[in-house]
């Protein structure tokens, strides 16, 4: 039945699918058990060190032929445990995942803290700062408070590119801890605009490599019908980081002199938390087998899903998916590189990563939370009501977050973000138009509750879905740059936004500026309509069909199907 589902779902997707059946790369089912008996030999003899996993293999591809059901003729390979195991996971995507794979997605939740954290804490720490270091200058302010993200998609990027072809993803995670724990260190030590400058842009380079190499490696090893709800969680603990920030900024806002440096230092928790789990956790699987770890990748495989047979049989899908699309072989970068420009099917994936990655960015959300405190006094509200106000930014948005890694494997991506994108842009409109109102009480009561209203529909929407398509739409060849390239796309933006929005609102005005948000959400909808194709329930491989046709032609179907309605 799952199976079924799943093939529905690609057909929806794509406009010919017997099209495009001959050249899939998805693992096909249904060989006879000699054609299966020859593929398990094909891969022992290509493979040595696994001879002794010999018999679990090909356990695991009977289940995989039989489309992951347990038929009637073949149950004498599978025990009443295991039988019993398979079920329970057919029925509870989430529950049924093992530990390892919750350590998994526990460690990339504290890897976001971090991130989330700092941004929040930096709007109440800036109310200081530029005071004790005579901070005047709009442009200044704001490339001190946005120095983290420049630094994360430039060098933290790059640095992330550069070690996953020797390191792979956790020890990648593992080293941006440094960064997240000497950055937050040295920022609240600092004693001039100078060092805390170059502090941040420290910070900023383990941001990077974080944001990179966490939604990579939980895209990687989670299974396909939970995929979205874990990478939901990098995400949601960014909202949580945010709110923590929050919580910080107000209890430390009555200290004198060190208050701010409180804010900004406490961020150094979550990096220590994160290195001392992360060396616990397995390599992605899909990691290990492009540089011929074969044996390391069923072991992975099998620590990260509930049962041996569970593990096996992803793995010999996994091979063979790999395998048909000649994505074992690693390519080199120049190559990697032609193919954005070069090969349909990468084309495709990077406008929708790309254009995800944007629209996190451009729906507005790192204004309101990165300069809550000062819109909110610039329109007359008290410093300290404002900053208790922001805790509400980060808590509303993380349990919008939350709630909505429950429902991505179940509504899909594409119909999150077109649910969502009207109401965010109806939120930025209320906003500006609260700030004109006279009355401060209820200028504060209608400003706050649109940004409530807009954090909360964020965390419904582009908010944790764009981290999920930015991970999940490339092939294993190009995955480490174009989730590198997104992720650039991402900071840089997010710097430039931070950088510019002092100056935007002193030439625009506030309301101006949310206005121009506002109008970029109405565009996001449109486009995400005619452009964007759902991803949920696929695993990695079996989204090579659906990005392999031309987006022109989604597009076509799509507006054809619209004006059918209308």
């Amino acid at each position: 039945m799952y199976e079924e589902n799943k093939n529905d779902l690609i057909r929806d997707e794509v406009d010919n699918v017997s099209d495009t059946s001959s050249n899939s790369t998805i693992f096909q089912a249904g060989l006879t058990d000699k054609e299966l008996s020859e593929s398990v030999d094909a891969i022992i003899e290509k493979n040595p060190s696994l001879i002794p996993h010999k018999e679990l293999i090909y356990r695991g591809a009977v289940l995989a032929n039989d489309g992951g059901s347990v038929l009637q003729e073949h149950q004498h390979h599978y025990t009443n445990a295991e039988v019993d195991q398979l079920v329970f996971e057919s029925k509870h995507s989430i529950r049924a995942q093992s530990w390892t794979m919750f350590l998994v997605a526990l460690s990339a939740c504290l890897s976001a803290v971090n991130f989330g954290h700092d941004e929040s804490a930096v709007s109440g720490a800036q109310l200081d700062y530029i005071k004790l270091f005579h901070i005047t200058n709009a442009n200044i302010q704001g490339t001190v408070n946005a120095a983290p993200y420049l630094a994360a998609g430039t060098i933290g990027i790059g640095f992330a590119i550069l070690l996953d072809k020797y390191i792979g993803r956790k020890w990648i995670i593992f080293i941006s801890c440094i960064f997240g724990v000497g950055g937050s260190l040295w920022q609240a030590f600092s004693q001039s605009m100078g060092s805390l400058l170059a502090a941040r842009l420290f910070l900023g380079v383990g941001m990077g490599l974080n944001s990179s190499a966490v939604p990579l490696l939980i895209a990687e090893a989670a299974p396909a019908k939970s995929r979205g709800a874990f990478l939901m969680l990098w995400q949601t603990f960014v909202a949580f980081g945010v709110m923590l920030g929050s919580v910080f900024n107000r209890a430390f806002v009555d200290v004198e002199h060190i208050g701010w440096r409180l804010m900004i230092g406490a961020s150094f928790v979550a990096p220590i938390l994160t290195a001392a789990l992360v060396v616990f956790i397995p390599e992605s699987p899909r990691y290990l087998l492009s540089i011929h770890k074969d044996e390391l990748a069923l072991i992975s495989l099998i620590k990260l899903r509930n049962s041996e047979l569970s593990g096996s049989r992803d793995f010999f899908v996994l091979y063979n998916s790999l395998k048909r699309s000649d994505e074992i072989e690693k390519i080199p970068i120049t190559s990697q590189i032609s193919l954005f420009f070069n090969n349909g099917r990468v084309k495709y994936a990077f406008l929708v990563s790309a254009f995800n990655m944007i629209m996190q960015q451009y729906c507005g959300v790192n204004i309101l939370v990165g300069y809550t405190t000062t819109i909110l006094v610039g329109s007359g509200v008290d410093p300290k009501t404002a900053i208790a106000g922001s805790i509400g930014i980060g808590g509303g948005c993380f349990l919008a977050t939350f709630f909505s890694s429950q429902c991505i494997d179940r509504f899909g991506r594409r119909r999150m973000l077109l649910s969502t994108f009207p109401l965010l842009s109806g939120c930025l409109f209320w906003l500006g138009g609260s700030l004109y109102i006279f009355d401060d009480t209820s200028r504060l009561g209608s400003g706050l509750t649109a940004m409530y209203m807009f954090v909360i529909f964020f965390g419904l929407g582009i908010g944790p879905i764009s981290w999920t398509y930015n991970a999940e739409v490339y092939p294993l060849n190009v995955r480490v740059l174009g989730v590198a390239i997104g992720m650039a796309i991402n900071w840089i933006l997010d710097f430039v936004l931070s950088m510019t929005w002092p100056k935007m609102a002193e030439t625009m005005s506030p309301s101006g500026g949310l206005f121009f948000y506002a109008a970029f959400n109405l565009f996001a909808f449109f486009f995400t309509y005619f452009l964007v194709p759902e991803t949920k329930e696929l695993t990695l491989e079996e989204l090579d069909n659906v990005f392999s046709q031309s987006p022109l032609k989604f597009a076509k179907k799509k507006a054809l199907r619209f004006f059918k309605r209308n």
